[in-house]
């Protein structure tokens, strides 16, 4: 005879799963460069919450996924360069919840016309990443600083 206690394990909806969302926000990591590096905008920008919140070092904050897409929209069509982000080195994944914090190296090398390389970026971040309604994990704040 069952303790009246509650439902049983079988009658639980089952819980968070940290090591499936922090998957899931690796797998979107990696794939943020693909879609960079092929010029698609509208995959890129699949990554950032609406009300996200970019911090790079020396510059103003970049407040709204709109104004984030704009500048990645016109950094794809500059005739003048091309920008190529190698695969991110994703150190540590934590989940709590809804929210989950990333450390991560990235780097960036911008070539000219010619394939020449101009300058080649390595920022280290953390990100923190916010699950949306629809279960989706997103950067809802990104802070950037340099390397090393």
């Amino acid at each position: 005879m069952r303790a009246a206690a509650g439902p049983g394990p079988a009658d639980r909806a089952p819980g968070p799963d940290p090591a499936a969302d922090a998957a899931a926000i690796t797998a979107a990591l990696r794939g943020f460069p693909n879609d960079f590096n092929d010029r698609d905008a509208d995959d890129a920008c699949a990554l950032f919450a609406p009300d996200v919140v970019l911090h790079h070092p020396g510059a103003q904050p970049v407040r709204g996924r709109d104004a984030v897409c704009a500048g990645l929209r016109e950094r794809l069509s500059d005739p003048a360069r091309s920008y190529h982000y190698d695969p991110p080195d994703i150190h540590e994944v934590l989940v709590d919840g809804d929210l989950a914090t990333v450390a991560v190296t990235w780097r960036l090398t911008v070539r000219d016309a010619a394939g020449a390389v101009i300058e080649t970026v390595e920022e280290d971040g953390l990100d923190v990443f916010r699950r949306g309604p629809d279960g989706t994990w997103r950067i809802h704040r990104s802070h950037a600083f340099p390397a090393g």
